[in-house]
């Protein structure tokens, strides 16, 4: 009889879960195609098989943040629904204690956790970078579509480019503005025409702009023209370095990978550098190596929170007793979100070592475990 009442629950928990997870997955997946990548397939940048593989490779990213939620929200709809229905109240009369009851909840919850730590630390990051180097190579093999006619283009860091129009490959009246780090026009370029190409060393686009005027504006205050007119030049031919690493994100290919593009593996031999380093200069912890245990630990936080948010989903569920989806959805989403801001709080202490934050970043699990099960404890009084 254990064995049947352990699989009712386990299959209501295994569809429960599923059906959250996936729902998770589609609402990340369009929300974070629809920021980066739809507006280039709308264009003409990407080719629609491009835009198809690219929403491939965001599920890995968005699979690390559906899994505590699928799992929390799936544990909530399950056991409210048997809560509600009395069937928990006619387990325990058979003499199934809480915890036997949530064993199943707690099996689905560990294999959760341990595909989380696979995601976190290896096919996320792996796929991010993927990711880049697709939409980098999709543009570079057709650069001249990327700017569009007769729109200003802000998506070069730096600068702003409009084109009015095109013969084939050739782009007619340009119009560039280089911009200082306080986005003010430093420099003013207008060019009769262009010729956008491919640098494959430096991984770079260069415009190529021909029959030009370019104005020199005053380093210390571009916006004021007064009686100094801006210096001016005529060229016949200047080439513009056009960097894709910015384009697509923060990761720079040409130096070295950020952190979040790193595996396990790379993030150890990344720290056991930093720890040689500290071993020869005989100071005490770097700023590098403790960002770099933090993201890892963080990682490692984040997959443990499966189990956490199971555990304190598990009493709440019981008690609370809603069998309605969308009541049961709104209640995941408010832990979930406590539980990411105390993540987010932690992770503002990364300039304060003496506090270890690299070790806070586990208080949220140990908050949410310890309130769980003191939740169950009461619950199975009862």
């Amino acid at each position: 009889m254990l064995s049947l009442l352990h699989r009712h629950i386990l299959k209501e928990i295994l569809v429960a879960t599923g059906l959250a997870m996936g729902l998770f997955i589609f609402v990340l997946l369009i929300g974070n195609a629809l920021r980066d990548v739809a507006e280039l397939v709308v264009a003409g940048k990407l080719d629609f098989w491009v835009f198809i593989k690219v929403l491939g490779l965001f599920i890995p990213y968005v699979a690390s943040f559906a899994l505590p939620l699928g799992m929390l929200t799936g544990t909530l709809i399950a056991l409210g629904r048997l809560s509600s229905q009395r069937e928990i109240t006619a387990m325990k009369s058979a003499g199934l204690s809480l915890y036997q009851i949530a064993a199943p909840v707690f099996l689905i919850a560990f294999v959760g956790m341990a595909a989380a730590v696979l995601i976190n630390l290896h096919y996320a990051p792996q796929s991010r970078v993927e990711r880049k180097a697709l939409m980098a190579e999709a543009l570079t093999d057709n650069p001249v579509g990327f700017i569009e006619e007769r729109r200003f283009i802000y998506d070069f860091p730096g600068y702003v480019i409009y084109m009015g129009g095109r013969e084939g490959s050739v782009m007619k009246d340009f119009w560039i503005w280089e911009l200082d780090e306080q986005r003010r026009a430093k420099l003013f370029l207008r060019a009769a025409e262009g010729i956008l190409g491919y640098d494959e060393v430096n991984k770079d686009l260069i415009l190529t702009l021909k029959d030009g005027t370019a104005e020199q504006r005053d380093s210390e205050n571009p916006e004021a023209f007064g009686d100094n007119m801006p210096d001016s030049l005529f060229f016949g031919e200047l080439p513009i370095a056009l960097p894709l690493d910015q384009l697509f994100g923060d990761g720079d290919q040409k130096r070295k990978l950020r952190n979040k593009e790193m595996t396990f593996a790379q993030l150890m031999d990344l720290r056991q550098g930093e720890l040689e380093k500290e071993a020869a200069s005989g100071e005490p912890m770097s700023e590098a190596r403790l960002r770099l245990q933090v993201h890892i630990q963080k990682n490692f936080a984040l997959a443990f929170s499966v189990f956490s948010l199971a555990v304190f989903g598990v009493p709440l569920a019981i008690q609370v007793g809603r069998k309605e989806t969308y009541a049961n959805l709104g209640i995941a989403l408010v832990i979930a979100m406590t539980y990411y801001f105390l993540i987010i709080m932690v992770s503002w202490l990364e300039d304060i070592p003496s506090l270890r934050p690299d070790l806070l970043i586990w208080l949220p699990n140990l908050i949410f475990q310890g309130v769980g099960f003191w939740m169950i404890y009461r619950a199975s009084r009862h």
